[in-house]
């Protein structure tokens, strides 16, 4: 990992590509992005000044894609045949009293941000709501956990040096590996569920 943040950080046109990575890891995992940018900071190969504004954008960017995503699938005939009963009806409700909670929930609770954002574009909640929440989020969010981040590689690198990277990834895995776990376990309940 140290040869590729190094072959990565090396040369004239390393500042754009790292930048780009930056602005598009979040659609993966937003964590993981802000936890290499950390590093690379604690490790003085980029500035805070560049890589806050390409992780910000790229997690908006992701959120209001995300709720794109559901008002898409909105228009879609074969969709809303299926999909749309009197108990999701009560749901759409529900999410029209409580957008912030659920914007906030999706934010913070690992492998609740696709469905809620989903929900929020396929009940028509207000865009502009929506993607306002979805910012003043952001901006709360990104400065917590990149200072945790940055504070944790600080001390491990000070400590053990290039392979701090090793001490800060074995959290982000946890917290990814928990992330992936729910996933697995709706897809099953939705597949048992599809069956009874």
């Amino acid at each position: 990992m140290t040869g590729f943040l190094d072959h990565l950080t090396s040369g004239a046109h390393s500042g754009p590509a790292i930048l780009v990575a930056l602005f598009l890891v979040p659609f993966l995992h937003e964590d993981i992005a802000i936890v290499g940018a950390a590093l690379l900071i604690a490790q003085q190969r980029l500035s805070l000044d560049a890589a806050f504004p390409s992780l910000f954008l790229g997690m908006v960017t992701r959120d209001l894609g995300i709720y794109g995503l559901g008002a898409g699938a909105r228009h879609n005939e074969l969709a809303r045949r299926w999909l749309i009963r009197p108990r999701v009806q009560l749901l759409r409700d529900w999410l029209h009293g409580n957008m912030f909670w659920v914007v906030f929930a999706g934010r913070i609770i690992p492998g609740l941000m696709y469905p809620a954002y989903i929900a929020s574009g396929w009940f028509a909640l207000p865009f502009r709501r929506f993607a306002l929440l979805t910012i003043g989020l952001s901006l709360l969010y990104l400065p917590i956990v990149f200072g945790l981040a940055y504070g944790l590689g600080s001390v491990a690198i000070d400590q053990v040096g290039s392979w701090a990277w090793l001490i800060i990834l074995v959290p982000v895995v946890f917290i990814a590996a928990l992330r992936i776990r729910v996933l697995i376990r709706r897809a099953r309940l939705r597949r048992a569920s599809g069956q009874a």
